[in-house]
């Protein structure tokens, strides 16, 4: 009988995530091994020839409880790695959303398919539609005069703040997280505008499912580019990846052109917004309210938003609720088990 096939957990299996009668079950599929290395070198070494993982066929993060000595997500650590994989590597699956940092190309040139989840989803949205709110109420502006004893003054600065409802609101990414976030904010009574893109039109145009739950989208206004797109709402939201097309996507040129008095919201990267540009458009009566969840240089903050109080700033927390992460973790295993259960040869790329 075949040995089972290795696989190396970077994160506990019993962190509480995921269930235990999932992960009783990879145990009696699958030889788990869970990450303990000291030094990241050792890590590197075990994949060598007599390696402990030399034959190890995916390497799965599938939580933030990192051991010390190892890489942090989402910092390149695939691509420093690619030099040490076996030839017995098949999968690579990343914990959370996004992989712009990671050498999915590489990998797959060696033959190893890589994958990150979509478990928050939810969670992202949800943050999202707080810092909707918040970039036209600016709630966050009202907590803080109240934190300092100012509660007369933020009534009458709330006097001067707008509702969501009723206005138009711009999705710059309409995948998972950019539709969750049109459902939220269709609901709270905005207009959506987006893209015209064909996957969009197929999937406003279907009633297609998604598990038990039937996934629909609201009625949504399309626009021919983004330029189109962004003169014409009231607010800008970013549910984008980052890549080298979307770096700057909203720079000093494009604030010129939206209409004054715009919110701005983001949930994407930091780098896809040139923020210096921001904050002149802020300072020039363009921008009225800005919400982000990201920054360009994460962990700092650019030190200018501070200084004004029609933003609201988050520390990329829209997708770590308790919820989320497990969602994460649970299509990290699943989806491991699927690829490790097709033949190498038939999988696609």
């Amino acid at each position: 009988m075949p040995p089972s096939p290795k696989v190396l957990l970077i994160g506990s299996p019993d962190n509480g995530l995921v269930p235990s009668q999932q992960i009783d079950a990879l145990r009696a599929k699958y030889d788990l091994h869970v990450y303990e290395f000291s030094r990241i070198a050792d890590f590197h070494q075990s994949m060598q020839g007599g390696g402990s993982l030399s034959d190890v066929q995916a390497i799965i993060r599938i939580g933030l409880d990192m051991p010390e000595g190892i890489e942090r997500p989402r910092s390149g650590w695939t691509g420093r790695a690619l030099s040490y994989y076996p030839a017995s590597l098949r999968v690579v699956g990343c914990f959370g959303h996004g992989s712009e940092e990671e050498d999915v190309v590489g990998l797959r040139n060696k033959g190893v398919e890589f994958f990150s989840t979509t478990g928050g989803m939810d969670a992202t949205a949800t943050a999202a539609i707080y810092l909707i709110i918040s970039a036209f109420r600016h709630l966050s502006y009202s907590e803080r005069m109240l934190r300092t004893d100012h509660f007369r003054q933020a009534q009458f600065a709330a006097m001067k703040s707008s509702d969501p409802q009723g206005k138009t609101l711009g999705i710059v990414g309409m995948g998972s997280i950019g539709k969750q976030i049109a459902r939220y904010a269709a609901a709270i009574g905005m207009e959506i505008h987006c893209l015209d893109r064909p996957s969009i039109r197929a999937a406003l145009l279907s009633n297609r499912t998604d598990g038990k739950e039937v996934v629909r989208l609201p009625e949504l206004v399309f626009h021919p580019n983004l330029e189109s797109l962004i003169s014409e709402v009231d607010c800008v939201l970013l549910a984008c990846p980052y890549t080298t097309e979307t770096r700057h996507l909203l720079s000093g040129r494009m604030f010129q052109l939206m209409k004054p008095g715009v919110r701005i919201v983001s949930v994407a990267r930091g780098k896809c917004i040139d923020e210096d540009a921001l904050c002149s458009a802020i300072e020039g009566g363009i921008v009225r309210g800005y919400g982000t969840d990201v920054h360009y240089h994460e962990p700092e903050v650019n030190p200018r938003l501070f200084q004004y109080d029609c933003v609201t700033l988050l520390p990329h927390v829209g997708g770590l609720s308790r919820g989320a992460l497990r969602n994460h973790a649970v299509q990290c295993l699943k989806k491991m088990d699927e690829l490790l259960s097709i033949p190498r040869e038939n999988i696609k790329g």
